[in-house]
């Protein structure tokens, strides 16, 4: 028992005999036999250079400095104001232990002293010592447990923590978390002891076992006898293979909604008390909210992530809508040169000529806008698909290219016919349009562009562009359909 005993008294034969009493029982004893060295070891205790004893047996009658003297020096000093006193009186009057009790003292024994009498004010005394000193030290693992949980936003790292605080602290064989989980099920997210592999990840249904009714119910449960109570779920058990004595349970609330239970089982030397229970009931609210504030960040930083890629989506969709209007730009700009550098000399016919491409290349530039902003709210938008006329969507395609093939010198070569196929028109000329459109610009010097199509061994049919370029390298073909990613914004285009 590691309860220590101060005996100050200055007879030798009480001394030992108490000394005797007391070291039978498992007390540790230490005496001294007047008033100033006592008191010196007190401070020595203070001072952390001697261990701070749990129960001071003091005589009232010693020389130098008397019992009462000391009693009074130790309750004005905030170390020593709480430590249990028994005072030791041969006076047998009624006003010097009214005295000794005013000044501080918690009980008293007239001598000679009664062993039975001695031994059970002692552990009532000491009882009531450890109690407090073990509240004291829950309370420092409970400030530094809060701490420590909300020093850390990383969500597995404060569910691990708390489980470690839990078990130790309790003496328990296991703690666990349960979190409620989409499905509303509680799920096991974090488990310590010899079972913690073989629990993570089990569930239980909305209500189901002890920790399901504590959710449910929004209270803290204290159960001796687990295999006893009827809301003890025992399929965990039998397929973790462990066997539930006792257990504590207290659901995790954030703002009266219950998030989850924190959970404690089988307690190594007792069985669970109403003590442990209310540590563990202050314990809970600091976990749910490092687990809430864990959450809400990982949250956050998925968001910021998302809001990242959607921002490098827009940027290359930017992009993509600038090289999409740029060859039907292109047209009107260079037919509006002609026009003013030599419009007297132009004849009527060539003159509707070109203001009819112009104002076809326009229309096609704001029909390419209206595709382009369908485009970019694809999830949203439900495409018409039905049957092409797959020959009319290329021919579309190379009469909106015309200026750029004439430009370079390209050769393209086309099958006359071309197989059904479905889709969304608009969209299939775009990808003919970014393909063919970077066939001639990097294909060969002059470019010649090849389009056909294949039957694939599934019935499928692959649509092909094929030019005389150098190609692409593995690595870039990896990256080919990733979505507003140009492979080289210095040279490549295209979706």
């Amino acid at each position: 028992m590691d309860v220590r005993t101060l005996i100050i008294d200055d007879s030798p034969t009480l001394t030992a005999a108490l000394t005797d009493i007391l070291s039978k029982q498992g007390y540790q004893t230490e005496s001294y036999s007047d008033g100033a060295s006592g008191w010196n070891r007190l401070v020595a205790a203070a001072e952390r250079r001697a261990p701070m004893p749990d129960l001071l047996l003091l005589d009232l009658n010693m020389p130098g400095i008397d019992g009462l003297t000391l009693l009074r020096r130790m309750r004005a000093d905030e170390r020593f104001a709480l430590l249990p006193v028994i005072i030791l009186t041969v006076e047998d009057d009624a006003e010097i232990r009214l005295l000794a009790l005013e000044e501080g003292a918690n009980d008293y024994l007239p001598k000679p002293v009664q062993t039975l009498e001695l031994l059970a004010r002692v552990k009532t005394l000491t009882e009531w010592k450890l109690a407090e000193r073990l509240q004291q030290r829950r309370m420092e693992h409970l400030i530094e447990a809060g701490r420590v949980l909300l020093s850390t936003l990383d969500l597995d790292s404060v569910l691990q923590r708390v489980m470690q605080i839990a078990m130790v602290e309790l003496n328990a064989e296991g703690t666990s978390i349960w979190l409620q989980n989409a499905d509303r099920e509680l799920e096991c997210r974090a488990a310590f002891g010899s079972a913690a592999e073989r629990i993570l990840g089990m569930k239980l249904e909305p209500g189901q076992g002890i920790a399901g009714w504590a959710l449910q119910h929004k209270q803290s449960v204290l159960v001796s006898d687990a295999q006893s109570d009827p809301r003890f779920y025992p399929r965990i058990d039998e397929q973790i293979e462990f066997h539930t004595r006792d257990l504590v349970a207290v659901p995790l609330l954030v703002r009266e909604t219950g998030i989850g239970v924190l959970e404690a089982t089988n307690k190594k030397d007792e069985p669970f008390s109403h003590a442990d229970l209310a540590w563990l009931e202050v314990l809970a609210p600091l976990a749910a909210a490092a687990i809430a504030n864990a959450r809400l960040f990982q949250e956050l930083r998925q968001r910021t992530a998302q809001l990242q890629k959607r921002n490098e989506e827009l940027d290359a969709f930017a992009h993509t809508v600038a090289h999409d209007l740029k060859s039907p730009l292109t047209s009107i700009v260079g037919f509006a040169e002609s026009l003013e550098e030599s419009v007297a000399g132009i004849r009527e016919e060539d003159l509707r000529r070109y203001l009819h491409i112009i104002a076809r290349n326009g229309r096609k530039m704001n029909r390419i806008i209206d595709e382009l902003l369908l485009l970019a709210g694809v999830r949203k938008v439900k495409a018409e698909i039905e049957p092409l006329d797959m020959a009319n969507v290329v021919a579309e395609t190379l009469q909106r290219l015309d200026r750029m093939i004439k430009n370079h010198q390209a050769e393209i070569v086309a099958p006359q016919s071309w197989p059904m196929a479905l889709g969304y028109g608009p969209w299939v000329e775009e990808i003919w349009a970014n393909y063919v459109s970077n066939a001639i610009k990097y294909g060969g010097r002059p470019p010649r562009v090849e389009l056909g199509a294949t039957t694939q061994p599934d019935g499928s049919i692959c649509f092909w562009v094929r030019d005389n370029g150098p190609g692409l390298s593995k690595e870039a073909q990896a990256r080919l359909f990733t979505p507003f990613t140009r492979l080289d914004r210095l040279r490549a285009e295209g979706h």
